[in-house]
């Protein structure tokens, strides 16, 4: 017991550790899939967002995709390919080489 009272940091740093830990457990929701897409003339990240972001909230999916593609700003060019997230709420029905469907999934609660 005197050891946790001299080392009080040490209990304080492993609590805030386990509080962290579950909090990332609680809020994960799996794995994110990623999809290739060709930007086509006039596409921007908004509109890209708009079209693909599911339930994620668009500055969400724009902050995904310049990370995920190592875009220092918003701007992206026509005939280049992105790397996009997925929302886990979206199943791909259909898929050819030259354009992916996909269908929202109905759920009890929508």
């Amino acid at each position: 017991m005197k050891w946790l009272q001299k080392n009080s940091y040490i209990t304080v740093l492993f609590t805030t550790f386990l509080l962290i830990a579950a909090y990332v457990v609680v809020t994960d929701e799996g794995e994110t899939s990623y999809e290739q897409i060709e930007v086509q003339h006039g596409d921007s990240l908004w509109s890209l967002a708009n079209k693909y972001k599911g339930d994620m909230s668009l500055h969400q999916w724009i902050e995904t995709v310049k990370v995920e593609n190592d875009l220092r700003d918003e701007t992206i060019v026509a005939g280049g390919e992105l790397t996009i997230p997925i929302p886990a709420d979206t199943l791909t029905i259909a898929q050819d080489s030259e354009e992916i469907t996909t269908v929202k999934v109905a759920t009890n609660n929508e």
